[in-house]
């Protein structure tokens, strides 16, 4: 695991592949709507689109780890970093859906 220090704070990462030897982990997909369908997600990731989500924190629970996933890294690194700041135990998903090994379903 990483750690970064932001302007928030401090932020942890992990490779996207770790993810699979997490038990029940909580993921939020933050990419689109389309890119979910083109390429599929981590089974049970849950769908927050990147700008939806100050609207949703109502569906992100502050009381477990919450792992933030997008196509790269980037844009679930800026959601990831925002959550934190929050004071939600966030998680950024290093690499995304382009570096994940396992099953993706669509």
């Amino acid at each position: 695991m990483k750690y970064f220090k932001t302007k928030w704070g401090k932020m942890r990462e992990i490779n996207v592949n770790e993810i699979d030897k997490i038990k029940d982990p909580y993921i939020i997909d933050v990419r689109e709507e389309s890119e979910l369908l083109e390429a599929g997600t981590i089974n049970g990731a849950v769908h927050i689109p990147m700008m939806t989500v100050p609207n949703n924190l109502n569906k992100i629970p502050k009381d477990r780890e919450v792992y933030i996933l997008c196509r790269s890294g980037r844009r679930s690194y800026e959601v990831a970093a925002y959550l934190s700041e929050l004071g939600y135990d966030v998680i950024n998903l290093e690499g995304g859906i382009l570096e994940y090994k396992g099953k993706l379903y669509k």
